[in-house]
């Protein structure tokens, strides 16, 4: 099983994975600021230093819940994880972070067993960042 395989596996493992996980708040805030900040913003709304170099404006993601009528955490995993965007649509602006983190998880592993435990990582991570982003929401 080459690195790309077990990366993919561990992406599709993590997907199905309930979103749940013992990750902070405070590793969820971290990775906030260091993933998504520097395009979205340390307030999330959109104006991060990176914004600017970008094609597409980065998304106010304080208003997702606003815009879906209810914040839709399934489809934000997705989006974080890389999964809502098929390469036949070229490439995005976006980093695709599930890619990122499991690279990150496994480090020199390339073990069924470190795939497992990379994936449980990575699931914990996205899920926190994702109830992090939940609670930045503003109210109408």
């Amino acid at each position: 099983m080459t690195r790309s395989d077990l990366k993919r596996v561990v992406l599709l493992v993590t997907a199905m994975l309930p979103l749940a996980g013992p990750a902070t708040a405070d590793t969820a805030e971290q990775d906030f600021l260091s993933l998504c900040a520097p395009c979205h913003g340390a307030d999330g709304r959109g104006g991060g230093p990176a914004a600017a170099a970008l094609r597409t404006h980065p998304a106010d993601l304080t208003r997702i819940a606003a815009r879906y009528g209810t914040f839709p955490a399934e489809k934000i995993t997705q989006a974080v994880m890389g999964l809502d965007m098929p390469e036949s649509h070229g490439s995005r602006e976006m980093p695709i972070w599930g890619d990122r983190l499991v690279d990150e998880a496994l480090g020199d592993e390339t073990s069924v067993a470190a795939a497992k435990s990379a994936a449980h990582d990575v699931e914990d991570r996205i899920a926190a960042l994702v109830r992090y982003l939940e609670t930045i929401q503003v109210k109408d």
